[in-house]
């Protein structure tokens, strides 16, 4: 059994965009936390999801259809404020009469909805409180359509209703199956599974739309593309495999990716993506994509050994974050496990939520990235440092899942939406997670290696990682412990401050593999240090995959070269420059010796 510390375990003030977090957990409700975990509200709904409204009241789910009848159906859809008063329920989709239940309205929501006013459903400057506003929503609906399976079909709906509950807008997506460009192979595996959900009448989930959300205003509408006009929907269908926008006004699929690895011609193909967004308007990134790459299993296609149907073949076992140009496709940004310390494959189950969870872009560029079925939390800068984690404490109560601290999604809102104060407790840090131990237990490192002849430690990369890397990942990895074994040490971004700040006397060179001035310069730098300067720490960052450090500190020349003494900036200079003429600016500007 693992033990794990829960609640806050990061948190980095004065780095990260302080708030309230909205937790829809799994079986505990809604649950409303500060910063440093500390518990403010907690209510008896059922969250798929939770959402805190631009007029601060909150929406959510009431409780849940049996799971004999229905997949995650939703009975009401409630907006209520923060004493719990109800202020707006719809439930009027489907009369339902279950066997050995009370007929009732229902109205079977799921997944996902959002409030006019508002595109995400988190909080963002440019958003407005609409009076009346209309609420968008994503239901189930049980059909038979014999063009796509001779199985009874769990449709994906999406509605509009009114303030009185009315639906005055209704877009099924079994209506639109011909725009969702399967192949003539991928029909064929979902005419005969089309992903089948045991209840008591087995249901085809061949969509499972995960995520709904308006485009919201943004710069590729103004510039002039109609696929992005403010009222058009995004949505995710996790099981296809399919990314798309739909026309609102023209009831039309507009844009897609997916649901054949073909269609992915410019970003490596995404998996089961459960989760997008547009950036809202006024956010750092705006107007691009932000897709939660889960991973997992998904899509229809050739039989392979993990799957001889095709149902579901396109299989990863680790998930990625990406940040795209909706237009172009060009990656602005990533998140994958390497990024955290975890090779692929081996341990990239380590940054994995096959089911589930979200992303928000904060007003100061950080992301919020909930891994749903780990049960975590965590913001990230652009520079990828966590400055916040949060590790949910509550067990669901199924029987199969007993160990399972599964939520599904988070969202951060100011302070005020709540009227609390800002003031949060200090967490103390674990300085060094590697080897953090509990109080008596043995000491990591404590006793001296004995030599044993003829033998010696390796340095290089180690065989498991050789089986299991790619080729570019073990040229890279190699080039890193190459280079750590040197006097020039990598660093990257987010350890920048604290190795100004603890190393006395420092030398940074910035470069990039494209520099062809860099590693010259390095060699220099090497010989240098070894032969006559011992007591001068130097450290190599490759500004390629650190771009936002780039651009915040405005380096654009490579190699650059800064010199810093007690943590504060001494001296810089660009391109290279001799043994000599390196040697003399060390000892004017760190030795002070002239």
């Amino acid at each position: 059994m693992r033990v794990y510390p829960r609640g806050t375990v990061v948190y980095k003030r004065e780095k990260a965009y302080n708030g309230i977090n909205l937790i829809s957990t799994a079986k505990d409700g809604a649950l409303i936390t500060k910063m440093d975990g500390t518990e403010l509200k907690r209510y008896s709904v059922n969250p798929m999801p939770a959402k805190m409204l631009p007029n601060k009241n909150i929406m959510s789910i009431s409780s849940f259809r049996s799971s004999d009848f229905g997949v995650s159906d939703g009975i009401d859809l409630l907006e209520f404020d923060k004493d719990g008063k109800v202020v707006f329920d719809f439930n009027k989709f489907k009369f339902t009469e279950d066997r050995g239940y009370r007929p009732k309205w229902m109205a079977r929501a799921h997944s996902d909805f959002q409030r006019e006013g508002n595109s995400v459903g988190y909080y963002y400057p440019e958003q407005k409180i609409v009076k009346d506003g209309k609420t968008l929503l994503l239901v189930h609906d049980a059909i038979v359509d014999t063009r796509i399976s001779d199985k009874a079909l769990l449709d994906d709906v999406i509605l509009e209703v009114d303030e009185d509950g009315n639906i005055i807008w209704k877009f099924s997506f079994s209506e639109h199956f011909d725009q969702l460009g399967f192949s003539e192979e991928a029909k064929n595996v979902i005419y005969r599974n089309p992903n089948l959900r045991i209840t008591e009448r087995p249901l085809g989930n061949y969509l499972d739309i995960t995520s709904i959300s308006t485009i919201g205003e943004n710069k590729w509408y103004d510039q002039g593309d109609p696929r992005f006009h403010p009222d058009n929907i995004l949505f995710t269908a996790r099981a296809a495999n399919i990314i798309g926008i739909i026309d609102k006004k023209r009831s039309r699929i507009c844009y897609k990716l997916g649901p054949n690895f073909s269609d992915f011609t410019k970003v490596d193909p995404v998996v089961g993506s459960a989760f997008a967004s547009i950036v809202p308007k006024g956010l750092p990134g705006e107007g691009n994509l932000l897709i939660f790459d889960n991973g997992g299993r998904c899509g229809y296609g050739s039989p392979t050994l993990t799957s001889p149907s095709g149902l579901l073949p396109f299989v990863r076992n680790y998930s990625r974050i990406l940040e795209i140009n909706p237009v172009t496709l060009a990656v602005n940004w990533s998140v994958d496990p390497r990024d955290f310390g975890f090779s692929i494959p081996m341990n990239g189950y380590k940054f994995y939520s096959p089911y589930g969870g979200n992303l928000q872009r904060l007003p100061n560029g950080n992301t919020l990235i909930t891994l749903a079925t780990e049960g975590l939390v965590i913001e990230v800068t652009p520079s990828k440092e966590i400055v916040w984690q949060w590790t949910c404490p509550y067990r669901t109560t199924t029987e199969n899942l007993l160990k399972n601290n599964m939520i599904y999604r988070v969202y951060r809102y100011p302070y005020d939406y709540l009227g609390i104060d800002e003031e949060e407790n200090e967490i103390q840090e674990i300085e060094d997670a590697s080897y953090f131990k509990l109080p008596g237990a043995g000491d990591f490192k404590s006793v001296e290696i004995t030599n044993v002849n003829r033998s010696r430690l390796s340095i290089d990369i180690d065989p498991l990682s050789q089986e299991s890397e790619s080729v570019r990942d073990l040229v890279e990895n190699k080039k890193v412990i190459k280079r750590n074994e040197s006097v020039v040490k990598y660093i990257a971004a987010n350890h920048f401050d604290e190795t100004i700040r603890e190393n006395k006397m420092a030398i940074l060179i910035y470069g990039a593999e494209r520099c062809s001035h860099c590693e010259p310069l390095m060699e220099v730098m090497e010989v240098l240090l070894e032969e006559e300067f011992k007591d001068v720490s130097c450290f190599y960052m490759d500004l390629d995959k650190n771009k936002s450090f780039a651009e915040k500190h405005e380096i654009f020349q490579l190699p650059r070269v800064s010199f810093y003494k007690d943590g504060e900036k001494v001296y810089e200079f660009m391109g290279e420059k001799s043994y000599d003429e390196i040697a003399g600016l060390i000892e004017e500007y760190l030795l002070e010796l002239n």
